[in-house]
């Protein structure tokens, strides 16, 4: 077996680790009632590397070749990333569709399959036993004609094997390949190099204080960055013990989350916005008050909008429980960015909404509240924020598109040279880096950077520029039927300019008088609050907005239902 590696990766870092300390305990698995299910060493870890690995060479996988990951959550994932990892194949982790919803899930796994081309899909028993459901009869079975031809093979039935393990002939080919949420456009694959990984996750360990007496608990998804990148593969080089929950645990029992932290003393945790409303909404005074949550040092807010009235409802409620308000911790990143732009967050602004509409940063008393992101932490890190129809840079007063260069930009889209070289390669007059466009608008105050919105987001009515969440925010307690995280606003072409279009979900079902009662409810709340008039309101019961598999909003995909009469 070989032991050495080229510097700076992934592998090697995990390695060095399994070497001097077999025993270190990495993950620990929860179950669905918040006990612990499977604990994993990194030595447990290594074996079984190399055991997925050895059968990755025997069923035909070469280093560079991809490997989709299609797996429930859990420790068989942990064990074929490393797996693959180890054997110099190119993990692609993907989410697993649902079996009973083939017809809405299916379309998007074969779109990555065709975008990927890989030589097969790695999965395990309890998946292929949960595809066994209604008609679906067989989850091998090749006569059906709506699954992607494509070599299956079962991770959870190998046990032993040798292996040499792959050593890159430089830090920079390609790690692994992961696909962006799809929030504002379909799937692309997003290509990570072992540089950016590395990268990433030291960063990550200086930024967050990881280290030996790290304990975490978190339950965002395996295959989204967040999870797989400064969760899982972070704890894979020791950076934290690390408790594991599946998201439908959270989503189902989110008391569970604070059971599980109150209980082993967690120092870390990280979730998108929406989770600390859902976690006020479904745990009770009493509940918070029986929970000892003094140990977390830090509560990473990621992944969507940090909105400042969660923060605050969040804080506030869980203070019985001993949380510390310094603790939580806005953050900013992406997928092309190997995730994190900006770490800590600490201030709110507010400010005046007229003046953000034309693209002018002017606080104001009473104001809309924008909350930083934190600041730029990496060595040699450049962000900018530019005018996006001139690519100059704007002045300290403007909003304009975030512009990243760093060591852990990856290296572009697979299989997309058009849009790598407009997304990756961007310049300013003057400075020979390339950037990548995020997409994401903002600014910087005293050194902190504030995301304001999405450019493609942005609905234009008679020239002014009006942010969609501030729309969102304002018609979500327009009517106790409202459903929570279930508003989403956005601009349609009429012969007369773009007009506005709403989508609000109930809590239930709802009569016709009711609807109609609702979508008033909502045209004079956002006429009211924002000063504009609602083209038309669409109310349904839950499942009209649609969302990516982390839960952020996809508005030009509702936008483009909207358009297409599919609702």
């Amino acid at each position: 077996m070989k032991t050495s590696a080229a510097p700076d990766t992934v592998v090697s870092a995990f390695q060095a680790l399994w070497k001097r300390s077999p025993e270190r305990l990495l993950f620990t698995f929860v179950d669905e009632r918040g006990r612990d299910e499977e604990t994993i060493t990194a030595g447990a870890l290594a074996t079984a590397a190399e055991a997925v690995g050895s059968a990755l060479h025997g069923w035909g996988f070469r280093p560079g070749d991809r490997a989709l990951l299609v797996y429930p959550p859990g420790p068989d994932f942990v064990r074929a990333l490393a797996g693959c990892l180890a054997a110099g194949v190119v993990p692609v982790p993907v989410y697993p569709p649902n079996p009973v919803r083939l017809g809405h899930e299916l379309a998007g796994f074969r779109s990555v399959v065709d975008s990927c081309k890989p030589v097969g899909a790695l999965t395990n028993g309890a998946y292929e036993r949960a595809r066994t459901v209604g008609a679906v009869t067989g989850f091998f079975d090749r006569a059906k004609p709506e699954w992607p031809r494509l070599r299956w093979h079962r991770t959870d039935r190998v046990r032993t094997g040798g292996l040499d393990w792959h050593e890159p002939a430089s830090a920079g080919e390609p790690a692994l390949l992961q696909y962006t949420s799809g929030s504002t456009a379909s799937p692309k694959g997003v290509v990570i190099s072992h540089a950016n990984l590395a990268c990433e996750l030291a960063a990550n360990a200086s930024d967050l204080g990881l280290g030996d007496d790290t304990i975490s608990v978190f339950w965002v998804p395996q295959y989204h960055d967040l999870g797989l990148i400064s969760v899982i593969l972070s704890t894979l080089i020791g950076n934290s013990h690390t408790y594991l929950m599946s998201p439908l645990t959270f989503l189902h029992r989110p008391a569970l989350w604070f059971d599980v932290m109150s209980r082993v003393r967690a120092t870390h945790t990280a979730a998108p916005n929406f989770a600390f409303d859902l976690a006020v909404r479904k745990t009770t005074p009493d509940q918070r008050a029986s929970w000892d949550l003094s140990p977390l040092r830090v509560v990473m807010s990621a992944a969507e909008p940090v909105r400042p009235s969660t923060v605050d409802t969040f804080c506030a409620a869980f203070a019985p429980a001993g949380l510390n308000r310094a603790s939580f911790y806005p953050a900013y990143g992406l997928a092309e960015n190997t995730v994190s732009v900006t770490m800590g967050g600490k201030s709110v602004l507010r400010l005046d909404r007229a003046a953000l509409h034309r693209g002018e940063v002017l606080p104001a008393p009473d104001g809309r509240p924008v909350t930083g992101c934190g600041r730029v932490t990496k060595p040699g890190t450049s962000v900018l924020i530019v005018d996006p129809s001139t690519s100059l840079v704007c002045p300290a007063d403007r909003v304009g598109e975030i512009w990243v260069s760093s060591s852990t930009t990856a290296l572009g889209y697979l299989g997309l040279d058009d849009e790598t070289r407009q997304t990756f390669h961007a310049q300013v007059p003057g400075d020979e880096r390339h950037y990548l466009r995020t997409g994401d608008l903002g600014f910087f105050a005293d050194g902190e950077l504030f995301v304001t919105g999405r450019l493609k987001d942005v609905i234009i009515i008679n020239g002014r520029n009006h942010y969609p969440q501030d729309v969102e925010d304002a018609v979500r307690d327009c009517h106790a039927a409202v459903r929570p995280g279930g508003v989403v606003a956005f601009g349609v072409p009429r012969e007369d300019g773009e007009r506005l279009v709403l989508f609000v979900e109930t809590t239930g079902r709802s009569s016709e008088a009711e609807r109609a009662e609702i979508a008033e409810a909502v045209r004079r709340r956002v006429f009211e609050a924002c000063g504009l008039a609602v083209d038309e309101v669409v109310v349904r019961p839950r499942g009209l907005v649609l969302k990516t598999t982390s839960g952020k909003v996809r508005r030009r995909a509702c936008r483009q239902a909207f358009l297409e009469g599919r609702v």
